[in-house]
């Protein structure tokens, strides 16, 4: 997995990020992480998840496909070739 070195950090800057990290009950490494998600794009779980969020709210607008055939006939013949 990559990583990351942070050189030359301020002083006040590192103070904050301490304080975050300790009202979240992380090490300063992981707030730093989750600090970079969430101005980057957020958590992964959660972009996958507004992604299929707006496919299925396209799909309900779509209308309805009306088949020629039931599928299960076509299913039916399909096994019967």
């Amino acid at each position: 997995m990559p990583s990351l070195q942070i050189r030359d950090l301020p002083d006040p800057l590192h103070r904050l990020l301490q304080r975050r990290a300790s009202a979240q009950k992380r090490s300063l490494s992981q707030q730093a992480l989750a600090d970079l998600e969430a101005i980057v794009g957020g958590d992964p779980r959660q972009r996958r998840q507004l992604a299929l969020e707006r496919i299925a709210q396209r799909w309900q607008q779509r209308p309805a496909l009306q088949w020629e055939e039931a599928p299960e006939s076509l299913i039916r013949s399909d096994r019967e070739r």
